[in-house]
């Protein structure tokens, strides 16, 4: 992912101009395209380190498309949804988003939601290299590269955050609330069935491709990364 390059999706040239004057006053290459479908032709997602995109249209193809863009890239993905929109911020964290911005724009929101991303990212990337070997799992982080023995294994940027804090404190029980915290939701209605949609994929993920089951739920007190080996001893 090239630093401090965004692109913008935006059919509004008043919104598009304000959202790229403010990326480029912060030192970033903007590229910019009126629709989803130019940007597809043009662009690798990968290249940027935010992607702000006007996500309009039909629900289910709206989510499917983040979800697409989520494993096309590591960066941030912010849509600016309309006000009055069914898309919900739940339904797109869920799908992939970072974060959501409202429109019309609010120019003090925009700016402190952007900003919260950039500033988190630039944390993520000043951090120690680190890399986890656990049983047949290895997350190299830097790389965002998750293996099971030696296949690769895909991950959605929400699902390496989780894998992250699993195999960084193996054993360990982990709060629902530490859990949000990681990727960055509030706690509230619907935060810990989004957990559980999260970490259900993740152990399909890993089971089918050769991986055992990990992910130990403890109710009442949060989920814990366990050898299968632990777990198949404790049934028998």
């Amino acid at each position: 992912m090239t630093t401090n390059t965004a692109l913008i999706i935006e059919n509004n040239p008043i919104d598009r101009k304000f959202i790229q004057n403010t990326l480029e006053s912060w030192n970033f290459n903007v590229r910019t395209e009126p629709d989803m479908a130019k940007a597809k032709e043009h662009f690798a997602f990968s290249e940027f380190k935010v992607v702000l995109f006007h996500l309009v249209g039909d629900i289910m193809k709206s989510l499917d498309l983040l979800g697409w863009m989520r494993l096309q890239t590591n960066g941030s993905i912010i849509p600016l949804v309309d006000h009055g929109s069914p898309i919900t911020e739940e339904m797109c964290v869920r799908a992939g988003a970072d974060e959501i911005i409202n429109k019309p724009i609010v120019q003090k929101l925009f700016l402190q939601r952007v900003n919260y991303q950039i500033d988190r990212q630039q944390s993520a990337a000043d951090a120690v290299d680190e890399i986890y070997n656990w049983n047949e799992l290895k997350l190299d982080v830097p790389q965002c590269e998750f293996r099971v023995a030696d296949r690769i294994v895909p991950l959605t940027k929400t699902e390496l955050l989780l894998t992250q804090a699993f195999m960084a404190e193996p054993e360990r029980v982990i709060s629902r609330p530490e859990l949000l915290n990681v990727i960055k939701v509030k706690d509230g209605i619907g935060s810990s069935h989004l957990i559980d949609t999260h970490l259900s994929r993740l152990r399909i993920k890993i089971k089918e491709n050769g991986g055992g089951d990990y992910i130990y739920s403890i109710r009442g007190l949060g989920v814990r990364f366990l050898a299968p080996s632990h777990l198949a001893a404790k049934s028998s």
